[in-house]
């Protein structure tokens, strides 16, 4: 009897087994075959996209055909594109436009650039160049754009008429140089606005001479302009007033002091063929 029992028991064991495989698989049969079928889809598309990009990296499709530039003034075409090594029949898949940009950059006018592929076959080149604004001597003398960096040493082929920034060392350059770009800026500015006086042919500048936080100007005709610190505005419209006086009365300065701090409204003027100085004349 007892062995009767343990046929009867496993025959329940088999079928309860079976039922239980059953139930698995009307529960979890539906999520099971989404997996098998997102894994196959998976699969699929990672083969199509490999030989997808196969394709397009041997396509003729995408081979350079034409290059484009914008921006450009003191650097050619040709220079960018034998520093980037642009040639037709590149693909456009391989590009490497980050190395390109860097390489670019390399060309002493080129402050900036941008490349962008055009797909099929064609590529533009964005390129912001320096804007020189003056030349400046550090041991060599520089071209100095509107930022106050010196971004390249002067080459006979520049052609560049500009005005001279002097009294900055190389090595205080090296050694400070985000203090040595203010001071510079600053020498521009005023190099700016005394522009916007519209100075005569011998009345433009020919130096900014930068001396400690002070500066001076000299003119083309070798005036000098004693600017002092602070307030340029001010005492560049003072000058211009100076001036008049002085023209009405048929007379030039070789130097005019704007720098009184004691009187600020005050202007020194030493008077060209004279050794005498007119000094204290107000200009309020």
């Amino acid at each position: 009897m007892a062995f009767g029992k343990s046929r009867n028991r496993r025959r329940q064991d088999t079928a309860q087994k079976k039922d239980a495989v059953k139930g698995a698989v009307r529960t979890h049969g539906a999520s099971v075959g989404k997996g098998l079928l997102a894994a196959v889809l998976t699969a699929g598309l990672v083969w199509g996209g490999v030989e997808v990009r196969s394709w397009a990296l041997s396509s003729p499709r995408f081979q350079l055909q034409e290059v484009s530039f914008t921006g450009l003034s003191r650097a050619s075409r040709a220079e960018l594109v034998r520093l980037s090594g642009l040639a037709p029949g590149q693909n456009l898949f391989a590009m490497d436009v980050a190395t390109l940009e860097r390489a670019m950059l390399q060309h002493p006018w080129v402050r900036g650039v941008e490349v962008t592929r055009h797909f099929p076959a064609t590529v533009s080149v964005q390129v912001v160049e320096h804007a020189p604004a003056a030349l400046v001597v550090l041991g060599d003398l520089y071209v100095l754009d509107d930022e106050g960096e010196p971004f390249k040493r002067v080459t006979p082929g520049d052609g560049l008429d500009l005005p001279l920034v002097t009294g900055v060392e190389r090595d205080a350059y090296v050694k400070d140089p985000d203090g040595v770009r203010e001071r510079m800026r600053a020498a521009l500015a005023v190099a700016h606005s005394y522009a916007a006086l519209k100075p005569g042919r011998h009345e433009r500048l020919s130096e900014v001479r930068l001396e400690g936080a002070a500066l001076a100007l000299v003119t083309m005709a070798g005036q000098e302009v004693r600017m002092g610190e602070g307030d340029a505005d001010a005492k560049l419209s003072r000058l211009a007033r100076v001036r008049r006086e002085l023209s009405t009365r048929g007379l030039s300065a070789d130097v005019i002091h704007l720098d009184n701090r004691a009187r600020p409204g005050w202007v020194a003027v030493k008077l060209s063929n004279s050794a005498s100085e007119r000094s204290g004349v107000s200009t309020r």
